[in-house]
């Protein structure tokens, strides 16, 4: 097993291998330098590594031979690591972005002050948003008045149409109830005991 020591210069070495200080001025003609310095970056290495001093370590295998047998009679020691590795903190994951194909122009909203004093507000996008409490709903509507899959508005050129899925409490537009209607910025629609006001970017 390694005995090592620290010299007056404050350098480690085996004693086992050197009776004295390889890494001292004079002293060099008869140690192996390469082979002391190998074995002195490895035990630093792993003094690290059971001290927790570090964050990130790198490992350069061309330096450091990872499986290595210390003195005559010792058995073989497997480093911890077996391959360069770097060690990092986790970081946080980031969101999925939508490609370009994915995302949908937005061109209107509904805003309602009926389940919420400080008020919510839903937004409408080109193509069909579908409205109701259920989740799978593009607008999810907490009100237990509104049917799962209460009602469908459609932006199709530069018009807003509505149509109501034959909820149980009906779709309004004005306070006129219709299965199905045009919508213009400022309408008041009314779906359950839910009051919107629509408005639109166009």
């Amino acid at each position: 097993m390694a005995n090592f020591k620290t010299c007056n210069n404050g350098h480690n070495y085996d004693a086992n291998k050197h009776s004295v200080c390889p890494f001292c001025p004079g002293n060099t003609q008869n140690a192996d330098y390469d082979q002391t310095m190998k074995e002195f970056k490895k035990t630093q290495l792993m003094n690290d590594v059971s001290s927790n001093q570090f964050d990130k370590t790198i490992i350069n295998e061309e330096t450091m031979d990872l499986n290595t047998t210390q003195s005559e009679g010792a058995s073989a020691q497997q480093h911890p690591f077996n391959r360069t590795t770097i060690v990092t903190k986790n970081e946080p994951k980031s969101e999925p972005v939508l490609s370009q194909t994915e995302k949908r122009k937005l061109v209107g909203w509904l805003v309602t002050f009926s389940n919420d004093e400080y008020g919510q507000d839903y937004r409408l996008f080109v193509g069909k948003n579908k409205i109701g409490s259920g989740i799978n709903n593009d607008l999810v509507i907490p009100d237990s008045s509104i049917s799962g899959e209460h009602a469908i508005i459609l932006f199709r050129e530069n018009e807003f149409l509505i149509k109501d899925n034959f909820s149980t409490n009906g779709t309004k537009i004005n306070g006129i109830t219709t299965d199905e209607g045009k919508l213009k910025d400022g309408d008041e629609l009314i779906l359950g005991n839910t009051s919107f006001k629509f408005k639109t970017v166009l």
